[in-house]
């Protein structure tokens, strides 16, 4: 049964967050890095970290709210604050230097669990792929990516091997998401077997 607030979606393919429909459409969270840079006033370029309030610190202008909006509603903002006392017609550019939101959590039977990077488009194997392939008692059709899109977390439920086969589409991951690789029983108990068998045979070299 799934937990409070988790929706157990058993199709193949998921909506996108809606942050993430594309690049252009991201939204910055706090602990993201951007890169604002203003056209001929090198001196007030500057790499800001958004901060736990979702502002980022800037020269002239001070305090600027960066937490949900896109680079462009950014980019904006700034050009309107500087261009009101300092700077006529300034020109703005702003680009994401480091999202955390862009980040995807890779856990279970994997050989290298962690977070990836999530640019552009990308996909289930490609992720699984970062994360080094299923380890030895990895369960190809146990797959689980979870996502929260529209304040609400689902579950869907994807196979590799039917993936592999071409029988279903290789799903897009987003940032945000999480993917869990089951364990195959059958493959934990042919484990188990391995790593025990030299211990017996060596206990068996030792019978009188």
């Amino acid at each position: 049964m799934p937990g409070a607030g988790l929706v157990a979606v058993h199709s193949a393919s998921s909506q996108p967050p809606s942050s993430f429909a594309s690049q252009t459409d991201y939204r910055l969270a706090a602990q993201d890095t951007v890169e604002v840079s203003v056209f001929q006033v090198p001196s007030l370029n500057r790499t800001a970290q958004v901060d736990g309030s979702g502002r980022i610190a800037l020269p002239l202008i001070g305090a600027v709210t960066a937490a949900g909006r896109t680079t462009r509603e950014l980019e904006a903002d700034i050009a309107a604050k500087l261009g009101a006392k300092y700077v006529q017609s300034p020109q703005v550019s702003v680009s994401v230097k480091d999202a955390v939101g862009q980040r995807v959590t890779v856990d279970g039977a994997v050989k290298k669990p962690g977070v990836y990077a999530a640019k552009g488009e990308t996909s289930l194997l490609q992720v699984i792929a970062l994360a080094g392939g299923l380890d030895e008692v990895g369960d190809s059709d146990s797959i689980t990516l979870f996502r929260v899109a529209n304040q609400q977390r689902t579950a869907s439920q994807h196979s590799l091997s039917a993936i592999r086969a071409g029988r279903v589409a290789d799903p897009p991951v987003y940032g945000g998401d999480t993917i869990v690789i089951g364990e195959s029983a059958a493959r934990n108990a042919w484990k188990m077997v391995k790593d025990i068998a030299p211990i017996g045979g060596a206990a068996r070299a030792f019978v009188p």
